[in-house]
């Protein structure tokens, strides 16, 4: 009855104990493993080579080699998290009460505009407070024109989130499946989980000039 809550929370406490206590070889392992079992299921998945299987696997190689920039900045990382974590919880809270216009009702029939909207707008909202307050501490100097481009990086990743969800989404609609796998019980598949995230975490990295 709960096994989605239930997951969730093991997902959640899983992801902490590597971010906060991991050694760097478990945390950069993990990030390897993650980029396996998302290639694996993306590998079944993909029915002919064409622009959103091919996109989504460039941002998969892409994620996995950040994976010493996300191991060296974990608190970032746990942050970057957030914008797809807080984005997918405000599209679907605003959506589910106020959703009207359908953006793609093809690939994914719920999702509305106004959800999409909400969700970018609510991750992006919150997640500059959090910075602001330094909730979750990181090097940036906040002044009116750095902090406007700071929750412009928010809005620009945010939106990111919508576009790795939409082409996941487009690949298992082509592949006529509803979930990339059953291993995670209630949520599916890792790609499930990771899709908006790939897209996210290396663009966040970039935009916030931690690659240089």
């Amino acid at each position: 009855m709960y096994t989605r809550e239930i997951t969730a929370s093991i997902i959640l406490i899983f992801l902490l104990s590597i971010i906060f206590l991991a050694p760097a070889l478990i945390f950069k392992t993990t990030i390897f493993l993650i980029f396996g079992l998302a290639l694996y299921e993306l590998f079944f998945l993909i029915k002919k080579p064409y622009w959103a299987s091919m996109a989504f696997l460039i941002f998969l190689i892409t994620f996995l080699l950040f994976a010493n920039i996300f191991e060296e900045n974990r608190m970032l990382f746990l942050f970057a998290i957030m914008i797809s974590a807080l984005n997918d919880s405000g599209a679907y809270y605003i959506g589910r009460k106020y959703g009207y216009k359908k953006i793609f009702p093809l690939t994914s029939p719920k999702k509305t505009l106004e959800g999409m909207m909400g969700g970018i707008l609510i991750s992006s909202s919150t997640l500059y407070l959090v910075a602001y307050f330094q909730i979750i501490k990181f090097d940036l100097n906040f002044s009116f024109i750095t902090g406007s481009i700071f929750y412009l990086i928010l809005i620009v990743c945010s939106s990111m989130a919508v576009l790795g969800d939409f082409i996941e989404s487009r690949i298992k609609r082509i592949a006529n499946v509803k979930d990339s796998s059953s291993l995670l019980p209630g949520h599916g598949g890792i790609l499930d989980r990771i899709d908006s995230h790939i897209f996210v975490l290396p663009l966040f990295f970039i935009l916030l000039g931690v690659i240089n």
